[in-house]
């Protein structure tokens, strides 16, 4: 499979920096564990340590993986692009990259990657677009002749974010201009000076403003269709699904005892997190207010990720159509895909859905609660 026939750039320099970590890691993973008889999964992130990996973390550390017969080593990319390969090749068992350039790679002319998608992670797009509380914008048509802050012009969610503009009867750099603004302090001086009058970043960031900057939100309504568009999800190579189709149920699984022991004891989750990952612990202010504010972040994100009807319905990453055909759609109207027609559903699969749930939920709970 030729990657730069589907991204149109080379990976090569990205991994070779990575190279090391996953050749510690396999090497790893090479000493057998009969007694468990464990599947060894090396796991692929392209998203940073943070609150929005918690639910992972706490899974590993509280032993689902383990209990679900899963001997589980992480390796962390610098983006979808340089983690997609890793995938493709079997380096990396299960990913966490974004649908859009698998979808991508199965248009006209392009190496489709082998890959399939397995667990919708965010439920509810988490790329919103916000503003200060105070301000007189309330709907998409009233940002005409304002300026929206993104990540960067070629962040993955600027396409979505032009489509959206567009149903609303406005046209990106002539009714409203798209400045770059990247997360943290420049974001956060843009909107509190007017240099911006909107901010499309992500919910965890959101959050962080409103909790340690003070500045109250408001997040302006999008159109159903767009909040079905999914982000990061779990994804691994189709020969996975032909070979270990278990492997995959009790991977999802694992992670939902991780993501509902969090949703009940967001403060201990924190903790947890602190402990494993120690530079994600604020260097400043008391511990039990940070873990306070930290717990406002972590339960706006997971409220993006758990079951629509939580607690009485537990169905757990479930995938729509009509977030994949979103997907195409801003694909093809960016001028990235030209083949209307790809079969989505040979990209997702709902199949295992209901094997994610199948736990004691209120063994979970239990053993949350007494997290210390």
């Amino acid at each position: 499979m030729s990657v730069r026939s589907v991204f149109g750039v080379p990976v090569a320099q990205g991994v070779r920096a990575l190279g090391l970590a996953i050749g510690v890691s396999l090497t790893a993973l090479a000493v057998p564990d009969a007694a468990l008889a464990l599947d060894k999964v090396v796991y692929g992130t392209a998203s940073r340590q943070g609150v929005a990996n918690a639910s992972m973390f706490l899974a590993e550390s509280m032993g689902y993986f383990r209990e679900e017969g899963i001997d589980i080593s992480t390796v962390q990319f610098d983006g979808t692009a340089v983690l997609l390969p890793q995938v493709a090749n079997k380096s990396i068992t299960i990913g966490y990259p974004i649908p859009d350039f698998v979808v991508i790679s199965n248009d006209t002319g392009k190496d489709p990657l082998p890959l399939k998608f397995f667990y919708n992670v965010t439920r509810i797009y988490n790329w919103e677009i916000v503003v200060p509380a105070n301000s007189p914008i309330r709907e998409l048509k009233d940002l005409k002749d304002k300026k929206i802050g993104v990540n960067s012009l070629s962040t993955g969610n600027v396409p979505a974010t032009r489509s959206m503009l567009r149903e609303a009867g406005l046209q990106g750099g002539k009714d409203v201009e798209l400045i770059p603004t990247p997360q943290g302090a420049t974001a956060i001086n843009a909107l509190r000076t007017g240099r911006v009058d909107a901010l499309n970043l992500f919910d965890v960031f959101h959050a962080e403003i409103e909790v340690y900057s003070g500045i109250p939100l408001r997040r302006i309504p999008i159109p159903e269709k767009y909040l079905a568009l999914s982000g990061n999800s779990f994804a691994a190579h189709n020969d996975l699904f032909r070979d270990n189709p278990d492997l995959l149920k009790r991977f999802g699984r694992a992670y939902s005892k991780g993501m509902v022991a969090c949703y009940s004891n967001p403060a201990g989750c924190i903790r947890n997190l602190w402990k494993m990952h120690p530079q994600t612990k604020p260097t400043s202010g008391e511990d039990a207010k940070n873990i306070a504010d930290s717990s406002k972040i972590l339960l706006a994100n997971l409220r993006l990720k758990m079951p629509a009807g939580w607690p009485d319905k537990r169905e757990f990453g479930g995938f729509t159509q009509i977030g994949w055909q979103t997907v195409l759609d801003v694909l093809v109207e960016a001028g990235t895909v030209k083949n209307r027609s790809i079969d989505l559903r040979k990209l997702y699969t709902n199949d295992f859905v209901p094997d994610f749930g199948k736990f004691n939920v209120d063994e979970v709970l239990a053993r949350a609660k007494a997290l210390p």
